[in-house]
């Protein structure tokens, strides 16, 4: 058997038979969601050719996701990527997973012309900001949301 340090993290494309394995991650993540939820979220992210999903696999074990979309700025002539969901298996958190998928999406947006990326974390996540300022985010502003 491996140990932790000769194991290959592999990232790839969410499919559709990924939804359990997603499901449990955006529940980690305090966002509890069924399979059938998470498949028709999918499905529906699938449709739209700006939205991409990819999973870190461990082993043959889905252990990591980030979600995010490509758009159009108003303020510049050019698109950004705004990372919407982000999440790590406790078990593998602080092994460098959430590092990968970030850096992922970040070749991903170098190979597309794209030389931004934007992400808000909630406040209640401080873990989470000092992760992203690691990864070299700068904190530039303030969300505010309403639901209607």
């Amino acid at each position: 058997m491996l140990n932790r340090k000769e194991t290959i993290l592999r990232i790839r494309n969410a499919e559709m038979n990924d939804v359990a394995a997603m499901s449990e991650l955006m529940g980690e993540l305090g966002y509890p969601t069924t399979e059938k939820q998470m498949a028709t979220r999918l499905m529906n992210i699938q449709q739209d050719s700006n939205y991409h999903t990819f999973v870190a696999v461990e082993n043959q074990e889905i252990v990591g996701m980030i979600g995010f979309f490509r758009g159009v700025s108003y303020e510049v002539d050019a698109s950004y990527i705004r990372i919407i969901a982000l999440v790590v298996k406790a078990s593998h958190q602080k092994n460098g997973v959430g590092a990968s998928l970030v850096n992922h999406v970040q070749e991903w947006a170098h190979q597309h012309g794209i030389m931004k990326i934007a992400v808000n974390t909630g406040n209640r996540r401080t873990g989470s900001h000092v992760f992203y300022k690691k990864m070299g985010f700068d904190g530039a502003g303030t969300g505010y949301y309403k639901s209607v």
